[in-house]
């Protein structure tokens, strides 16, 4: 499944879930100090460093399993 494919699946969830996987995201981006900009800065696009990025990966589709397995359906 592609990014565009997975962000398609979130806006057909109703809000409060929609709400849920934002409020999430936000969250651990704005704890994030590895956060860098794009060099592209005009998109507004942040990405986290690779080695930032790895060990949170288990732990967003641990806690957000539900979602993910509805949106792989």
């Amino acid at each position: 499944m592609t990014a565009i494919q997975i962000i398609q699946e979130i806006e057909t969830l109703p809000l409060e879930e929609q709400r849920a996987v934002f409020v999430s995201l936000q969250e651990r981006l704005k704890g994030e100090k590895a956060i860098s900009t794009a060099a592209s800065t005009s998109t507004g696009v942040r990405y986290l460093d690779r080695e930032t990025a790895r060990p949170l990966i288990k732990e967003i589709l641990t806690e957000h399993a539900d979602l993910f397995r509805k949106l792989a359906q």
